[in-house]
C-alpha cells in the first residue's frame, strides 16, 4: 500500500482540469492508500475561516469527506494560504489536522513533513507577516469579523503576494539549508518531506556526519508531482502518471 503526499494545489474554479485531477486521484487510486497527506495551500484563495463559502471550497471539503469516508486516513497541514486553518476544520472536512512540524512514522521511519514555508528564512517580509497572522489576539480580532469584510481583506491580499513574489529573487523564496539543518536536528529525524516552494527534486546532504534526504513536492499550476511511498520506497510521480498506471 501506498502512503501519498501532494501539496499546493491551489485549486480553484479557474482551473477546471485541476479539480478533476483532485477528484480523479482521490475517488481512484487514492482509495488504496495506506495514508493521505496534503501539506498546505489547498485552495488557491486565502482561506477566512470555518464559514468560508468561496467557490469551489464547498466541493472539495465535499470530496475530502467522501473520500475519508472510505476508510484511508487523511491529514492536512496548514500552508500559507491557509494559516487560518484550525481544529474546526477538521469536522469540514473529516481529515485530521497536523501541527506545522509533525514526525510521522513513515514504513517504519521516523519523517518530519512541513508545508516548507517556514524554511524560507531569506524571505523576511514574509516570515514577519506569518508570524503577525500566528498572534492570538490578531487571529481572534480577524475570525470576529463580518465574513463579507474578511473575504474582501483576504482575497484582495491575493494579488499583493503575487507582485511580491515577482521581484523576490530565486534563493529568497527558496528554503534555506541551514534552517533546513537546523530543523532537522530539532525533531530527531534525517528525512524531510515539504511543499511550498514549487521546485519538485530529491535532495541528498549529509547532516552531522549522517545521510539525510529533503523532498520537495510540486505544485498543481501546471504540472502536479507527488510523493509516492511504497514498501520503503519514495518517488516523486507525476499525479496524472500515478493515475494511469492505477
Amino acid at each position: 500500500m501506498d502512503t501519498l503526499f501532494i501539496s499546493d494545489l491551489h485549486l480553484s474554479p479557474d482551473r477546471p482540469h485541476m479539480l478533476e485531477l483532485f477528484r480523479r486521484l482521490l475517488e481512484g487510486p487514492a482509495r488504496r492508500a495506506r495514508a493521505l497527506y496534503i501539506l498546505g495551500d489547498l485552495f488557491e484563495q486565502f482561506w477566512v475561516g470555518n464559514d468560508d463559502r468561496t467557490p469551489p471550497n464547498s466541493a472539495i471539503l465535499e470530496t475530502l469527506r467522501v473520500f475519508a469516508a472510505s476508510g484511508v486516513p487523511l491529514r492536512v497541514l496548514r500552508g500559507n494560504r491557509d494559516l487560518l486553518l484550525d481544529k474546526g476544520f477538521e469536522p469540514l472536512s473529516a481529515a485530521e489536522l497536523l501541527p506545522d512540524h509533525a514526525v510521522i512514522d513513515l514504513d517504519g521511519a521516523p519523517v518530519l513533513v512541513m508545508h516548507g514555508d517556514l524554511l524560507c528564512t531569506r524571505d523576511t517580509k514574509y516570515q514577519r507577516f506569518r508570524a503577525f497572522m500566528e498572534i492570538p489576539l490578531v487571529r481572534g480580532l480577524f475570525k470576529a469579523l463580518p465574513y463579507r469584510l474578511r473575504t474582501l481583506l483576504a482575497h484582495g491580499l491575493r494579488p499583493a503576494f503575487r507582485r511580491s513574489a515577482e521581484f523576490k529573487p530565486p534563493e529568497i523564496i527558496d528554503v534555506e539549508q541551514s534552517a533546513v539543518e537546523q530543523t532537522l536536528r530539532a525533531h530527531g529525524v534525517t528525512e524531510l518531506v515539504h511543499g511550498h516552494t514549487h521546485r519538485p527534486a530529491v535532495h541528498d546532504f549529509t547532516l552531522d556526519g549522517t545521510p539525510a534526504k529533503r523532498y520537495v513536492l510540486g505544485d498543481w499550476y501546471a504540472d502536479p508531482v507527488m510523493l509516492v511511498c511504497r514498501e520503503g520506497q519514495k518517488r516523486l510521480w507525476r499525479v496524472v502518471d500515478y493515475l494511469e498506471a492505477g
